[in-house]
């Protein structure tokens, strides 16, 4: 199993504030040593720029990251979602994460962005302005392969840091680490049905206070699973990833499950035998 580990939304997670006791840095900090103990460098971090303007300190944990010897792409400015604005707004968002960026990300070895929400455009032609627009200036697209909804596990984790759930935030920790390794094993066994050969899987994790709690334990974990880290060029420049941002998507879905759809097949969005968990974890996180 070859995985890109990428992550989104440095410096600062734009979705809601972090609990007391994290901080940006501090995930960061804890980001870049687990990947430091684990030998993991050139990961990439897709960074929006806004919070760089409001906040221009928080500049400084791109500096850390760089200086870790990671790097930084671009996923806009503001974190807007494809399908709720024009595409003009969009490109124009881009280039403004662009410029801003451009001190980091003149450091990495290539032009990646990623799309916000892995959406793409929900018309042609949206979808073909900004793809043109990527390609125009020079941008290779840096898709998610698997991901482990980490993001649902956080908010449950957060809401047993308030309710003080101390049997709670062992069973978190503890299904999240099983879930990753048997979602990413899924989902490179369907990338290789669908593909009829071995993918290099892009995978993508969150700067999030329940990622900085599990990151070191999960990378052993993969790590022990003889999973192989690679960087996200090796990955990315796999001829799998060539129809990125070449069709029309209505709704999230990551990149292997677009594809099967679009061959009007479909690739279950769980590991099989996670269901209930998961269902247990969603509850808790009160989705």
């Amino acid at each position: 199993m070859h995985l890109a580990l990428t992550i989104d939304d440095l410096p600062v997670w734009p979705h809601g504030p972090y609990p007391d006791g994290y901080t940006a840095s501090l995930i960061t900090e804890t980001l870049i040593s687990a990947l430091e103990r684990h030998h993991l460098r050139g990961v990439f971090a897709f960074c929006n720029s806004k919070a760089l303007v409001e906040e221009p300190s928080l500049g400084r944990i791109l500096d850390r990251w760089v200086e870790a010897g990671h790097y930084v792409g671009n996923h806009t400015h503001s974190h807007h979602i494809l399908h709720d604005v024009s595409a003009r707004e969009y490109m124009e968002d881009i280039e403004r994460a662009t410029r801003h960026l451009a001190p980091w990300m003149r450091r990495s070895p290539g032009k990646y962005f990623r799309y916000c929400l892995n959406h793409w455009g929900e018309t042609e032609e949206k979808r073909r302005a900004v793809k043109d627009h990527l390609d125009a200036h020079g941008y290779r697209i840096a898709e998610v392969t698997t991901w482990f909804y980490e993001w649902m596990w956080d908010q449950a984790f957060q809401k047993c840091l308030v309710s003080r759930d101390e049997d709670g935030i062992p069973f978190l920790k503890r299904t999240f680490l099983e879930f990753s390794i048997a979602q990413a094993r899924f989902d490179a066994k369907a990338g290789e049905e669908l593909c009829g050969r071995e993918i290099k899987s892009i995978l993508l994790l969150h700067n999030l206070p329940f990622v900085a709690e599990v990151i070191d334990t999960m990378l052993a974990r993969f790590l022990e699973e003889e999973a192989q880290f690679i960087p996200l060029e090796e990955a990315a420049a796999d001829p799998f990833y060539d129809q990125a941002g070449t069709f029309v998507t209505d709704t999230f879905r990551t990149y292997l499950r677009k594809l099967a759809y679009e061959r009007g097949q479909k690739i279950p969005a769980i590991a099989p035998g996670f269901e209930n968990i998961f269902d247990r974890v969603r509850k808790m996180a009160a989705l």
